[in-house]
């Protein structure tokens, strides 16, 4: 399957509709490029570009269609929440919206998913406090998704 952009409300529906709204899923992997790196020859480093960094999620659920995958591009934040006491992976619901002016930069509009419908984003970028139970978010200026056949 090709990708399939995200560019509007409609868009977003047409995923978590796809989806099941991720009910009963999980992310089984990440993939993150930032874009940077240090030639090997002159050791110079190169910071790449906004649209160079790019995180691939790949989720898998118990329902059909199985897996998914996601592409953010133009990340500009991801809090991964690993192991929580008493608390499992499962993802019974998600946030998906699109925000404006909820960080400092250019484009204003970005993209935000989190692995519960009650996320709040602009309450998470006014405090980075560190606490349990913890949500796994993504903020980024773009996102495209496929439906991974196996």
């Amino acid at each position: 399957m090709d990708w399939i952009e995200i560019k509007n409300q409609n868009d977003i529906e047409k995923l978590l509709a796809e989806y099941g709204d991720f009910h009963d899923s999980c992310i089984v992997a990440l993939s993150y490029n930032s874009g940077a790196y240090v030639d090997s020859e002159t050791k110079a480093m190169s910071f790449g570009g906004t649209s160079d960094r790019e995180l691939y999620v790949t989720f898998q659920r118990q329902w059909e269609p199985v897996e998914l995958e996601l592409c953010f591009t133009g990340v500009r934040r991801l809090h991964l929440v690993g192991w929580q006491d008493n608390y499992l992976c499962d993802i019974f619901d998600c946030y998906l919206a699109f925000h404006h002016n909820l960080l400092p930069g250019i484009p204003e509009e970005v993209i935000v998913w989190a692995d519960t419908d009650s996320f709040k984003p602009t309450k998470v970028c006014e405090s980075n406090k560190i606490a349990e139970p913890a949500d796994t978010y993504i903020i980024s200026n773009n996102l495209k998704w496929k439906i991974v056949n196996k």
